[in-house]
């Protein structure tokens, strides 16, 4: 149940009348009830004393036949205010009964009858029709007046009630309110000055207070506003306009150069491999290079230009009034060898390059906003030619956008229709030619296209964070492949399959191989990872823990494309690879490049000095395997072997190569 809501006025006035008018109410009925239980006996006592009376009277005139006195005393009685009729029967014989009644008498009128004796004699019977209402009458002019001594009562009490209550309760809470709403609407009044010192009062005092610290809050509130919008349209680490002020005065140099006909360049600036740096040397250390190079930039600039901190490791600038592309290269000519020139932290020199994109107003858009998506797409082309250097947008990047953003919608839709397939290239023993094992190298089976080489949609898929997914679908079905081919008996050996370094940064890789081994029954030396020397250098504590994982159940790693990354033979000590695979960079030449075979014989004697299998790529050449085998190099892969198969072909050429092995060279050799 839910009571209605009344103001504390309408309360009070409803409980001064609930307080005053219940009492009287109960005794106006009191007193009904008692007055009605007093009157009734004294109502019919006086009747009855009436009729004796009346009877008395009536005596002698009906003992001496004396007419006149007869009627006279019969209107006399008549008169009663309580009598509405009176009937007199004379016993003498010829008589007419004498009956008088007030008009409009009532039908119902209570009748009391007496008998009129004389020395004895009956002389007749008086009747006397009574007022039935006399009782009624009487409660009611009692009633009238009680009830005009309530009302005055209740009037006076009232007035008493509500005075007091006016001048002690509803004033004092007005002008509290008064008070409260002069603070709610931050209006700056006087303290109201609360002389009185009741419980109303003391409130009161307490709002002068609330009012005052209120005062000094809002007062420090506006002071942190100030500062927050400044910190809001800065950035808090280099103190440089950040992207939403950025736009700001893009639009506002918009208009202006659109006024006075003049060209804009806006600069996209992405420093790369600045993660690296970070993870190395740690995040003080990644500020205090963000610090430095943000004030190289800002003397790399004209004073009319404008630096921003778009975000992260990732800077925009605008050039006013710029000339020809000429001119705007030689700025940005400027800010690359301000980026690149050495930074002593933490007594360590650092080096970083950067990637620049430009877009040009009104060459490229009329619009800030699509400025500064060109010179980002321009940033990201300077990037795909090798870092380090900077791209003027052109129209043909959009196109290429758009392609590879179409391209991660196909890939998304291809890991779900299940459109990859993984082939399989033979690796055998350098001496023998024997069948050691295979790498699974995935396929993309297009609807369109056609077979899609790996080339084709790996970086997108790492670009997009689809190489987990990717990577879990190629790891699950090599070890559905490896249940087949046990249960077909084809002498497989060893399935590599290739792990992106994307990868290798998430626990869940292990996770991934370890429920896959379990639910298709593949035991550890079945199954094994290929890693690119990137691995090795990108976070390398979480490597570490990784590898050391993999190691616990048995799983073997394989550096793959080794010598063309940024390798690092400490890591390679550390995480004892179970093979390095040279590139195949290093063998298409071999025959007569003389530096190729120099590098290969090295890259051949450091790994087995440090107990570990060589695998060459890219074999295709008798000459190419001669070589190798001269240097000592355990296995051999290439198109000399053969082409990529699917499962089923490469099943056919597992018995033919395992069938050329012999006691001389036995597959477990390589497995040391």
């Amino acid at each position: 149940m839910s009571w209605p809501r009344l103001s504390i006025q309408n309360t009070v006035v409803l409980a001064v009348l609930v307080s005053v008018l219940g009492p009287t109410a109960l005794l106006w009925h009191g007193d009904q009830r008692l007055t009605r239980s007093v009157h009734e006996p004294l109502i019919a006592q006086s009747r009855q004393a009436l009729l004796g009376a009346a009877a008395s009277a009536l005596v002698q005139p009906l003992w001496t036949i004396h007419r006149e006195a007869i009627e006279n005393t019969v209107h006399k009685v008549l008169d009663a205010p309580s009598v509405v009729g009176v009937r007199l029967l004379e016993r003498r014989p010829g008589s007419v009964p004498v009956v008088v009644s007030r008009p409009h008498a009532p039908a119902d009128a209570v009748v009391l009858s007496a008998t009129i004796l004389h020395e004895g004699e009956t002389l007749g019977t008086l009747e006397l029709l009574f007022n039935p209402h006399q009782l009624d009458e009487v409660l009611a002019a009692r009633s009238r007046a009680t009830l005009q001594l309530a009302v005055l009562q209740v009037g006076l009490a009232a007035l008493v009630m509500f005075l007091v209550l006016y001048l002690r309760l509803l004033r004092p809470i007005g002008r509290l309110k008064l008070q409260a709403q002069a603070i709610a609407t931050r209006a700056d009044p006087k303290p109201v000055d609360w002389r009185r010192r009741d419980e109303l009062g003391e409130v009161g005092e307490q709002l002068n207070r609330v009012h005052g610290q209120i005062n000094a809050l809002v007062g420090k509130l506006e002071a942190q506003k100030s500062e927050l919008h400044k910190l809001a349209l800065h950035d808090a680490l280099t103190g440089l306009p950040n992207r939403a002020l950025f736009r700001e005065l893009s639009q506002a140099a918009v208009a202006g150069a659109q006024r006075r006909e003049q060209r804009l360049a806006v600069v996209f600036i992405d420093l790369d491999r600045f993660k690296a740096i970070n993870d190395t040397l740690g995040h003080g250390a990644g500020d205090t290079l963000l610090v430095t190079l943000s004030a190289r930039l800002r003397q790399a600039l004209r004073g009319a230009d404008l630096l921003s901190r778009h975000s992260g490791d990732e800077f925009l600038a605008l050039l006013r009034d710029v000339g020809d592309a000429d001119a705007i290269a030689v700025v940005v000519n400027r800010m690359l060898a301000e980026l690149e020139a050495p930074i002593s932290i933490n007594g360590r020199e650092v080096s970083i390059t950067a990637s620049i994109g430009v877009s040009l107003y009104p060459d490229d858009s009329l619009l800030p906003e699509e400025l500064i998506q060109f010179a980002d797409t321009a940033m990201y082309a300077a990037k795909t030619l090798g870092r380090a250097r900077y791209s003027f947008y052109r129209s043909e990047l959009n196109a290429q956008l758009q392609a590879t953003v179409e391209l991660e919608r196909e890939l998304r839709r291809a890991i779900a229709g299940d459109e990859f397939v993984l082939h399989y290239q033979p690796q055998v023993l350098a001496g023998s030619g024997a069948l050691v094992g295979c790498e699974a190298l995935i396929r993309w089976q297009h609807p369109v296209r056609g077979m899609v080489p790996p080339g084709e949609f790996i970086p997108a898929a790492e670009a997009c964070g689809l190489i987990s997914d990717l990577g879990t679908w190629a790891v699950r079905a090599a070890c559905a492949q490896i249940q087949a081919w046990k249960a077909q008996g084809v002498p497989f050996i060893t399935v590599a399959v290739n792990v992106s370094a994307l990868e290798f940064r998430h626990h869940r890789l292990v996770d991934t191989v370890t429920q896959a081994m379990a639910e298709f029954g593949v035991a550890p030396d079945e199954l094994e990872f290929e890693i690119t020397e990137s691995v090795l250098m990108t976070d390398s504590q979480t490597t570490q823990s990784i590898v050391e994982r993999l190691h616990a159940i048995g799983l073997r790693l394989a550096v793959d494309d080794f010598g063309t990354g940024y390798s690092s033979l400490a890591y390679l000590k550390r995480l004892r690879p179970s093979k390095v695979k040279i590139d195949r960079s290093f063998v298409r030449d071999l025959s007569d490049d003389e530096d190729d075979r120099v590098l290969v014989k090295a890259i051949v004697h450091l790994a087995h000095a440090l107990d570990t299998v060589v695998v060459a790529e890219g074999v295709e050449t008798d000459a190419q395997r001669d070589i190798l085998r001269g240097f000592g190099c355990d296995m051999l892969q290439g198109f000399l072997i053969s082409r990529p198969k699917p499962a089923a072909a490469f099943a056919a050429l597992a018995f033919d190569l395992s069938g050329e092995q012999t006691a001389d060279d036995p597959p477990t050799l390589i497995m040391a």
